[in-house]
């Protein structure tokens, strides 16, 4: 049986930055159509990370999602903004070109084995942005989490960390004919991530150490979908989510943020 597993408040942080972002590129960029592609999670509950853009009217297609957590959808009302496609090769998937006003991902992209290929294939089917929301190993965090995984033998099931730093990414999005719109840096809320104790637990019980496959996979408990059902979210939250709102753009904060943003924009 699946251990029951609750975010914690730094991975609900994460998800109100979201909710934020999204609202705003929707707003200033007229997003009205998105794909989120592969949409599984990163030691957190997949298939949610799109609820922003559901929240403010775009039709959403997720490719690949967890199942289990298409119910959190439907927990918010907003069932009918979005759709699933399974078992999609993420290199060549069968959608149209140009179906979608943005593609994007949030993480786990880098967990592929062919990122140059895969923002092709991005490219292709989004008519105007790509988005990629990455980890980023330019904060103190990042060398803990490394010393944390050979401390303890786990596996590194983080995806290849060159595409974790802002430089890299946006050049990757220069060499597949995109250009770079916007970038930032996001998740500012002062301490480092990941803390530790949590990653520890998860990959004990979860992870693949000693290189056996994952076991089982958790019964996530999402605090975010309380927030935003009640529209009552915690003081420290909103006002960090300010502070992280207004300075985005740039580099000011990638030394303390846990995630930057890239969007590429068609020609």
């Amino acid at each position: 049986m699946a251990g029951r597993e609750v975010e914690v408040f730094g991975v609900t942080y994460d998800r109100y930055v979201l909710l934020q972002l999204h609202a705003l590129m929707t707003r200033e960029l007229g997003i009205r159509t998105v794909v989120e592609m592969p949409s599984h999670g990163a030691k957190a509950a997949g298939s949610l990370y799109s609820i922003g853009f559901g929240l403010v009217g775009c039709k959403v297609t997720l490719v690949n999602p967890e199942p289990e957590m298409m119910a959190g959808w439907q927990e918010l009302g907003i069932e009918n903004q979005v759709t699933t496609q399974s078992n999609v090769d993420v290199y060549q998937t069968e959608f149209a070109p140009n179906s979608f006003d943005m593609a994007w991902n949030f993480v786990t992209w880098t967990e592929l084995s062919d990122p140059a290929n895969y923002l092709m294939e991005m490219k292709r089917i989004s008519s105007r942005y790509v988005l990629l929301v990455t980890c980023n190993n330019f904060q103190p965090g990042y060398p803990w989490h490394r010393f944390l995984h050979l401390l303890f033998g786990f596996p590194w099931t983080h995806g290849r960390v060159e595409y974790n730093h802002i430089t890299r990414v946006k050049k990757l999005f220069r060499q597949s004919g995109l250009k770079v719109f916007e970038y930032g840096a996001i998740d500012t809320p002062g301490w480092p991530d990941p803390s530790g104790p949590r990653d520890v637990r998860l990959h004990r019980r979860y992870g693949t150490a000693d290189h056996r496959p994952v076991r089982e996979k958790p019964d996530w408990d999402v605090p975010i979908l309380g927030y935003v059902k009640t529209g009552k979210y915690p003081g420290w939250m909103r006002l960090l989510g300010r502070w992280d709102m207004l300075f985005r753009k740039g580099v000011f904060k990638l030394p303390m943020s846990h995630l930057f943003y890239v969007i590429g924009k068609k020609a």
